[in-house]
């Protein structure tokens, strides 16, 4: 994310997408009843005697004003939609319309707020520190079987499956496995940059195999290569990789990471009744009696009356605070008892 203008006076603030973890965090920032400017395509006013002219009217790309009425982002989605009313512009003034915007436009998009949240700056802070990051690539494999999947800041996408075609009985016919490899190169090799980690994650030795062949084949995309074996291949296997801590020697700093080490340690708090409590009320009371170090609440609250109390106590608490993904695995836990969590510094 590049912050390209600041202005808390008058509750502006300019940012520039430029990746589709940027597209999430701007989800996660803008509001209904937030005031945005950006660049749109939109059909231009004609005059009775051109419409009559002409039966198709062409769209014109114009600066439009909205005010949001609702913000729409789909996992793993290019754009974000956000539907409103039209505030400012040349023409249209009081029509709705959709803003889309895209990181590949690499346009400005002007959020102008009545007042902003710590949360909202927060986002703002660690998305341009995280911008800086590499992008981590996992394959999850085994004899069988082979998943691509990238490590976005936003969550785990999943990229591909390749199949190892071994076939008959008891194997009699197996297939050449630098075959297999070579496919499964091919797709990293398509989702990949040089200079971005890849994770090799897997049981029994095939993953050891894999890396070996890589390594011969095409060392520039293994020189920041780690291993580590897992009971599970597939994406299940990815996500059993991240929680042993693996990514934090390519990448120190990733948000999903980062979210799933915390949501861990609320469970297991919860399992042995110890430092850790759930639920609003639960969460409050502990928040109002200095108890909490840090809170755990999902994206889909934070929008809520419930979650900016949360948040407004936790500020006036000196309380830390993450807000959390539940597009994640992880974050889907924490959505399952509640969407609120808080770890503790004493029990109450």
């Amino acid at each position: 994310m590049k912050l390209v203008f600041k202005d808390l006076k008058h509750g502006e603030i300019k940012l520039i997408a430029e990746n589709l973890d940027d597209i999430w965090h701007l989800y996660n920032i803008v509001d209904e009843h937030d005031l945005v400017r950006a660049m749109t395509f939109r059909t231009d006013e004609q005059s009775s005697d051109d419409k009559k002219r002409s039966k198709k009217s062409e769209k014109k790309r114009m600066k439009l004003g909205i005010r949001v009425s609702e913000v729409k982002f789909h996992e793993f989605s290019d754009r974000l939609r956000i539907h409103g009313t039209i505030v400012e512009g040349p023409q249209d003034l009081g029509s709705f319309h959709t803003l889309n915007i895209t990181a590949d436009k690499m346009d400005a998009v002007s959020i102008v707020k009545n007042r902003w949240e710590p949360h909202h700056l927060k986002r703002i802070d660690e998305a341009v520190k995280e911008s800086k990051q590499p992008i981590v690539t996992f394959v999850s494999l085994d004899e069988d079987c082979a998943t691509v999947a990238v490590l976005h800041q936003s969550g785990v996408q999943w990229i591909a499956d390749i199949d190892s075609k071994r076939s008959g009985k008891m194997y009699e016919n197996i297939s050449d496995p630098n075959q297999y490899y070579n496919e499964i190169l091919s797709v990293v090799k398509t989702n990949m940059n040089e200079n971005a980690g890849l994770i090799i994650v897997g049981p029994g030795f095939t993953r050891e195999h894999f890396v070996k062949y890589g390594r011969e084949k095409n060392p520039e995309f293994f020189k920041n290569c780690h291993v580590c074996a897992t009971g599970h291949c597939g994406m299940n296997g990815v996500q059993e990789a991240i929680k042993t801590g693996v990514v934090k020697q390519i990448t120190k700093e990733n948000r999903v990471v980062f979210e799933t080490e915390q949501i861990e340690k609320v469970f297991e708090e919860i399992r042995k009744n110890g430092l850790a409590t759930y639920g609003f009320e639960e969460v409050k009371n502990a928040v109002k009696n200095g108890a909490v170090e840090r809170i755990l609440l999902t994206d889909t609250q934070v929008k809520t009356k419930k979650g900016e109390e949360v948040l407004r106590l936790a500020k006036e608490n000196n309380s830390e605070f993450t807000i959390i993904n539940t597009m994640h695995e992880a974050g889907k836990k924490i959505e399952g008892i509640g969407g609120v969590a808080a770890i503790l510094r004493f029990k109450i």
